[in-house]
Parts: C-alpha cells; structure tokens; sequence
C-alpha cells in the first residue's frame, strides 16, 4: 500500500479550507453591485436636487442675443425679450443678384422678432443634453461653465412681405427689347430682340418667408424673375420685302424734239437712290414694320434729273416722270420714257422783222408767239430786241400716226393725203386771204367736230378739223364750205384762190372723206 506524504496532505486540505485573512468572490460582486446602486441612488438624488428648481424655468447660462435668461420662466423671458426687440434695428431685406442690390426696411417688409417664440425656445434649450446640462446647472454662474447661445425666433408676415417687392419691383423690371429694322444707307439693318424679366413676386415672397421662418433674416435673398416676351421677335419678311425693293432697278430715258434734232438722255436709279426712297415704320400688326416709298423724296429725285446740265434747259415733266417712276417700281423695276420740252427759242430781232415775218419764220401762229411776249411791244420791234418763240410741242403735242400725213401747197391751193408714203388723195383747196393768212409750219390734227361755230363771223363750219391754236380760244383748220346764216355756202366757185379767214376750205364730198380719214396726230403740213 502506497505511504501517503505529507506534501499530498496539505494539498487535499487546501481544496477543503479557505485559507485565512481571505473574502469570497460572490462577496466582493455583491458589495460591488451595492456600492453601484447606492452611488445610482445618490446621484439620482442630486439630480433632482439641483433640476427640481429648473422644471419651470429656463437652464442657466442660456443667452439670446447676449442676453442670459438663464432662471427666467418663459414669461418673463417673453417680456424681457419684448422689451430687448422693441429696440432692436432689424436692418433690411436684400436682394441681389449678382450684380445690383436692393434693399428696403424689413420694418416695411413685415419681418420681427417674435419674442414668445424665442422665450420657448430658450426654455427647451439643454433639457435634451443629460449630464451636460447637469453639470451646467452644478457649475451654476462660474466663468468656466458651459454657455448655450439659442439663435432667436423671426415671424413675418407674407402680406406685407408682398407690398415691400411690389414697391421695389420697377426697379428690377427690366423691359423686353422688341426687333427692330432701320435703313443706314442702302444697307437693310435688323436688330435681333431681347427677352426682358420682371420680378415674380410670389415666387420671391414664398422664397423669403420660408428662409426667414427656418433660417433668420441674415441672407441676401436673390430675385426670382420671369421671362418678359419681347412682342416683335421677328423681322425677316419685312427685311427680306426692303431687300427685295432695294434690288429694282429703273432706267429712265428723256427725250425731246428741238429745231428739227432729237436728243436723248438717260438714268439708272438703282440701290442708292432707291434707299432714299424708302421709309421703314412701325406697326401695331405683323409684320411689324411697313416698307413704303416715300413720294415727296421721289419728286425730289426727279426735280434733280431735271436739273441734269445736259438737260437743264430743257421742259421735264415732273409729275407725269415721278406717277410713271413710282408704278414700274411697284412692279418691280424697269423702263420709264418721258417726253421733253424744248428749250425756250430765243429769237433776236433783225432790221425789217415785224411779228409776222417772225411768225413765218419759225412756223409758229403770231397769236401764240405773242401769249409767250406780252410784257414785250409787238408793234414796235426794235433790233437786238429778244423774243421767245414757243416750242414746237405747242403745235404738235400728240404722238404722230407714222402712216398717215396731210400736205397743203397754199402756193398750188391743192391738199394732198398720204398714206403708207402713197398719194391717197389730191384736192382742190382754198387757204387764207392776205389781210388774215394761213400760217405755214409743221402741225397735226388736234380736234375733230361735224359742226364747228364761228363766232366772230357766225358761220357753220362742218366737218372741222382742227390744225393749230391761232391765239386764245380761236383755232384754224380744215373744213367744208362754211355755211351762212341764210343757208348759203360762202366761198362756192372761189376754191383754189385765197379766200378764207385762214382755214383752208374743201369742197364739201372732200371734207367729209378727209373727216372720217384723218385722225388726232397726223401730220398737217403747210408750206
């Protein structure tokens, strides 16, 4: 049998005795957990030593706008505060937008502190924090206890707000820039339009209480606007209608007749002088604008042609160039031909002229010849004197018929037609006395009357053709035997003598054939 030692003895009584001076882990936890909730117990208590007084008023060290309300129930802190914010300057709405700002009072623009607000909010400051509100109120007033700035509570009313940007919102309008055309030269300049902006007042209202109610008023607020439309945005058709005007061309050609020669001129009016026409104006409907001609710069135009040295001396029929200038161009450019009047003939008196010998010469009535002199002595020439002879226009103003002329020999008394450059007819005729001639010249036939009246010696004249103008209202012509007031035919068995007043009488078959043959402008000529 084994010997048990001694060594193995202490060890079996180890396991079975605690040894002395020793405590029990059990012990210890139990104690410790005793300790803990005593510990709980009394901080608890302190706890509510030192809140129990704060349940109704506001934690120390609490401050609004430097101001500490710490202690203050919320209705004192409401009156304090209401007193604070009576004098309290609340500066001024801004609003920017980048570039300019604009201000007004927010006293105007319905903004204040709201004092009970502030009061409730200063109230419920740290009562969420635990221990560090605890340890706040246990510092109590010491300069190293913790401070709790509580921003302030801002109202506004949203009416007033309103007013506030109506009354600035002229100041940020700013107005579309509708298109536009002008005329700089003979260039058509279009100027694109520009959408314009107004403040929209809602948007920005909304905008402001909004930041105002969560944030304060310390931001400069930016202006939300709203698209202005100019109301011309496009001037394209109008432009292209000016351009379009701008590329007629009108070619006008002048001419005129003058002592048996033909002169001519002619004018290109073209983009240049076509821009001064024009006249670029505003409308109320579209297009817009209206591209018309202006007539008085068109009559200017044509008094400058007439002035042209080549042919300033000649007669320019303003009215008639500028009515046929204005209708080719509004049919888009093209000819226009006018007729000249001949310079004015000067006629210098020669020893031994009298007016009828100046007649003569010139082929021209005496009678018409004196209507252009009446500030001159007819009777009573004198050499060197001046006198104007009418153009040749005066007896020939009708476009002549090219195949059709009248020849009368007051030499032969004999009238001859001509048509086609053949002999149609050749008659006997009877051309003026003496004492009351038939002028010779180059005429056409102006008038045609089945019963013309003279006057002066009250006859019937039938189947007049009238030849020239002899002075007033009196014209020479063709006619058959003139019929007296008794019912003879004066003149009857004198044709082919000088016999007449100065028309140049037929017989009375002739006269009717020659009547019904003749037309306005065919040539009469007498020689």
């Amino acid at each position: 049998m084994p010997r048990t030692s001694s060594v193995d003895l202490d060890r079996e009584e180890a396991g079975t005795k605690p040894r002395n001076g020793c405590m029990p882990a059990s012990l210890i936890a139990v104690l410790s957990l005793m300790l803990v909730g005593a510990a709980i117990f009394s901080a608890s208590m302190v706890e509510r030593t030192i809140l129990t007084p704060y349940e109704s008023c506001i934690y120390p060290n609490v401050y609004v706008m430097e101001e500490n309300l710490g202690g203050f129930t919320t209705e004192e802190a409401k009156q304090h505060l209401g007193e604070i914010f009576a004098h309290w300057d609340a500066g001024d709405l801004v609003l920017s937008d980048g570039e300019h700002t604009w201000r007004t009072p927010w006293s105007e623009a319905g903004m204040q502190l709201d004092a009970e607000a502030t009061a409730r909010r200063a109230f419920a400051a740290g009562r969420d924090q635990g221990w560090r509100a605890f340890i706040s109120l246990w510092l109590g007033e010491h300069r190293w206890s913790p401070r709790l700035d509580v921003s302030p509570v801002f109202s506004i009313d949203a009416e007033a707000t309103r007013h506030a940007l109506e009354r600035i919102a002229p100041e940020l309008h700013k107005a579309p820039t509708d298109a536009a055309l002008r005329l700089d030269g003979d260039q058509v300049i279009a100027t694109p339009s520009q959408p314009g902006r107004a403040l929209d007042i809602d948007a920005t209202t909304e905008k402001i209480v909004n930041t105002v109610t969560h944030l304060g008023p310390d931001y400069p607020f930016a202006p939300t606007y709203r698209t202005v439309e100019p109301s011309v945005v496009d001037v394209s058709a109008a432009r292209a209608e000016a351009e379009a005007m701008l590329d007629r061309e009108i070619h006008v050609t002048a001419r005129g007749k003058h002592e048996g020669e033909t002169f001519a001129w002619g004018w290109t009016l073209g983009r240049e002088t076509i821009a001064d026409w024009l006249l670029v104006e505003k409308t109320d409907v579209s297009p817009h604008f209206a591209v018309q001609v202006d007539r008085d710069v068109v009559d200017t135009t044509v008094a400058g042609l007439a002035t042209e040295p080549e042919a300033d001396d000649w007669g320019f029929p303003d009215e008639e160039a500028t009515a046929r200038i204005l209708e080719v161009f509004e049919a888009g450019g093209g000819a226009v031909a006018v007729e000249l009047t001949p310079p004015p003939r000067i006629y210098v008196v020669q020893s031994g002229d009298r007016l009828t010998t100046v007649a003569v010469k010139f082929g021209m009535p005496p009678g018409l010849i004196a209507e252009v002199n009446q500030d001159v002595n007819l009777n009573q020439l004198y050499v060197g004197q001046e006198l104007t002879i009418p153009p040749q226009d005066v007896l020939t103003p009708y476009k002549p018929v090219p195949s059709k002329k009248i020849v009368i020999s007051i030499d032969e008394q004999r009238l001859r037609a001509y048509e086609n450059d053949q002999l149609l007819y050749d008659w006997l005729c009877s051309t003026g006395k003496e004492d009351s001639p038939t002028y010779r010249g180059h005429f056409q036939v102006l008038s045609k009357e089945e019963m013309a009246y003279a006057s002066q010696w009250d006859l019937q004249m039938p189947h007049f053709i009238g030849v020239y103008r002899a002075g007033g209202d009196t014209y020479n012509g063709i006619h058959a035997l003139p019929i007296l007031a008794n019912g003879q035919r004066l003149w009857a068995g004198h044709l082919g003598s000088r016999a007449s007043f100065g028309c140049i009488i037929l017989g009375i078959q002739e006269a009717e054939t020659l009547f019904n043959w003749a037309e306005l402008g065919v040539s009469v000529i007498i020689e």
